[in-house]
């Protein structure tokens, strides 16, 4: 697979990492004439943050330097989810007057069977 590096002018942002296999890695993608394409995915990062790696192939959609890039962290990874059989939740209200609770929600995954 071949690779690109695009350069920066300030450093990217913290979040964007490098995946240990190629199911983790981040997605890089651009914006042109108000469509979006997949760039790739991130295989590296310099120290200072402001070069990354790319794989990409014979699909690939290459930014210019005007176009507008952004990543997208894999959902099914990188989740936000509570994991586990059990969840323990506090809630404190230190209001001194009347307060009502309308709604409370959570998502929650299995971390294991």
């Amino acid at each position: 697979m071949a690779t690109i590096t695009l350069t920066f002018a300030s450093e990217i942002n913290k979040s964007l990492q490098v995946g240990g296999n190629a199911n983790a890695r981040d997605s890089v993608f651009t914006k042109q004439s108000n469509e979006i394409y997949y760039v790739g995915d991130v295989t590296g990062i310099s120290n200072d943050r402001k070069t990354i790696t790319i794989d990409v192939d014979s699909t690939s959609i290459f930014p210019t330097t005007s176009d507008y890039v952004f990543f997208v962290k894999k959902a099914d990874v990188c989740n936000a989810k509570l994991t586990g059989y059990y969840a323990d939740v506090k809630m404190k209200n230190n209001a001194t007057t009347k307060a009502e609770l309308f709604a409370v929600s959570s998502e929650i995954a299995m971390s294991s069977k």
